[in-house]
């Protein structure tokens, strides 16, 4: 996503989707370590996969992390953007015991006009629709 406002695409670069293998392998560690919980981090996480062939969805990462990874770890994540929020992800959100049943969606503007200006890719009634 390139939002009028935003520095951190320019700053980041392209965004790229790490294999779901090395994520469990990244959480297998953090639990051998003692962790109990990670938080997936990303601009944009429910892009995931869109980069990858084949392609994958953020639900689908979900899935295959909480049916891998060990039984005493808990996930969290950051950012949803409402462009690509689905019912995937709700569901696997809902269905997933491992999975924090959070949701962190930011609020840019309650402006069409704003939003289109910001290059947001969404309008209020979309973002209403999925709060």
């Amino acid at each position: 996503e390139h939002c009028s406002y935003c520095v951190v695409p320019g700053t980041r670069g392209m965004e790229q989707s790490r294999p779901m293998e090395v994520v469990l392998e990244e959480i297998r560690g953090l639990a051998a370590d003692g962790y109990k919980e990670v938080t997936l981090l990303g601009q944009n996480i429910d892009a995931y996969g869109r980069d990858m062939t084949p392609k994958r969805n953020f639900a689908d990462l979900l899935i295959y992390l909480n049916s891998n990874m060990p039984d005493n770890m808990r996930i969290r994540y950051v950012t949803s953007h409402p462009r690509y929020f689905s019912d995937r992800v709700i569901d696997a959100v809902a269905d997933l015991d491992k999975v924090c049943e959070c949701f962190h969606v930011p609020f840019q503007a309650g402006d069409d006009e704003v939003l289109r200006r910001m290059r947001r890719g969404y309008t209020f009634d979309s973002y209403m629709k999925i709060i």
